[in-house]
């Protein structure tokens, strides 16, 4: 896990608690109904969701990747064992099978 990933993990814990705790929900806790459920709840619950979706996306880049290792678009030029070193006869549109 790279370190700046290690970060947004702590930073999200700090403001989920923050969110979680006292001052935050006397502000939801009123008589309103949105969608007839308490305000409280509908607060908890989509703050709930919402961390857990920020915490799901934070790990899922921070995974360390190795590089793709690309295919070669051609394949490579084969030398020839009997004369020592030179390209085989590939300009022509022979291919020779690999000598064993």
């Amino acid at each position: 896990m790279r370190q700046q990933s290690k970060e947004y993990i702590v930073i999200l814990c700090v403001v989920a608690a923050l969110a979680l705790n006292y001052p935050f929900l006397d502000l939801f806790d009123r008589l309103l109904l949105p969608l007839g459920i308490p305000l409280l709840y509908f607060y908890l619950y989509l703050v709930w969701f919402v961390i857990i979706l920020l915490l799901a996306v934070v790990v899922e880049h921070s995974e360390q990747r190795e590089p793709e290792q690309s295919l070669p678009l051609s394949e490579p030029r084969r030398t020839d064992p009997a004369a020592g070193g030179p390209p085989s006869s590939a300009s022509s549109g022979e291919r020779r099978s690999p000598s064993p």
